[in-house]
């Protein structure tokens, strides 16, 4: 996690370009091949990747080699990568949106929250594809883990906790960040609202 005065010296937002022009950022339709709606298809393809990867790996890995070692290393390994790619690149590319702790002068634990200050200009789809997959990826494996129950495969279930762990706290994360971004945006709109009366009533009063 970046110290916090580098993280005030450089806005990690300020670097976000879209990889391509997206088509109708509100208006394409279901034919347009998704690529081409994603202003960032290279994040959005990894946002999914390793997620699909881990599981994957969990169903069908064990066709291949008997190494219940192997199969959890490469398992937990995949949901590693997925956690520090969603964690430190795709939120704060998709949806403008970041999160990490540190430690303050007393050695506590400080959880820090970001969002971008221009919303408007993340892609919309962006934004349906990363939440779907913060939201469906846990729901996935929470399934998993109640099969491996079902079939008495309890030591399946340390995967399964990692998984839910990793996939837990990057949801946590950014849902503590949306909810200050509409924070954010309220106090902007109620300021705005605010200032609009104000402005009125002074008019109104020849002030």
């Amino acid at each position: 996690a970046p110290p916090p005065a580098a993280a005030a010296a450089a806005n990690p937002f300020d670097e976000i370009a879209p990889e391509t022009p997206p088509v109708g950022a509100g208006g394409a339709d279901a034919f347009t091949p998704s690529a081409q709606r994603s202003a960032h298809p290279t994040a959005a393809f990894f946002h999914l990747f390793f997620k699909a990867l881990s599981i994957a790996s969990y169903l069908i890995l064990g066709l291949f080699t008997s190494s219940f070692v192997l199969h959890f290393v490469a398992t937990v390994s995949f949901l590693a990568f997925d956690f520090w790619t969603v964690k430190n690149i795709t939120g704060r590319i998709l949806v403008g949106l970041r999160w990490w702790s540190d430690l303050d002068d007393g050695g506590r634990t400080k959880w820090r929250f970001e969002t971008i200050d221009d919303r408007d200009s993340l892609n919309s789809y962006d934004g349906r594809v990363f939440w779907a997959a913060m939201v469906l990826a846990p729901l996935a494996w929470l399934g998993l883990g109640a099969f491996a129950v079902l079939k008495l495969e309890f030591s399946w279930l340390i995967v399964v906790g990692v998984a839910l762990v990793l996939s837990g706290a990057n949801l946590w994360g950014y849902v503590r960040c949306s909810r200050d971004a509409r924070r954010q945006v309220t106090e902007a709109v109620n300021r705005s609202a605010l200032n609009a009366a104000l402005g009125s009533a002074a008019t109104a009063w020849g002030m």
